[in-house]
């Protein structure tokens, strides 16, 4: 089973069960891997991150884990945006005191 399918039934698990909230946050979250037998969440929104990976949200979605037969680990992973990663190589070039200019 692909990671997409899993994800899409957990999303739709907590639409059935009328957890309308952690639907919608999940419905949002869109990179998933499954690594081993570790289903990993990646998000770079603080707010996403916060909330899915609140200790409520992890049980209901172990819960929709488990509806699936599966038994799988949850890893939630907060990215850093493109911005973030610019900005920290331009910090790293200043450091370097190379001369740069944005365009």
């Amino acid at each position: 089973m692909s990671v997409k399918t899993i994800w899409g039934k957990i999303v739709l698990y907590l639409r059935e069960h009328k957890n309308v909230a952690l639907h919608v946050i999940c419905g949002d979250i869109t990179d998933v891997e499954l690594i081993d037998e570790k289903l990993v969440v990646k998000t770079n929104e603080q707010y996403l991150f916060d909330i899915v990976s609140s200790k409520e949200n992890v049980e209901e979605i172990k819960k929709a884990i488990n509806w699936q037969g599966l038994n799988l680990e949850l890893e939630f992973i907060k990215t850093k945006k493109d911005e973030e990663l610019v900005q920290e190589d331009f910090n790293k070039l200043n450091k370097l005191e190379i001369k740069f200019r944005k365009v």
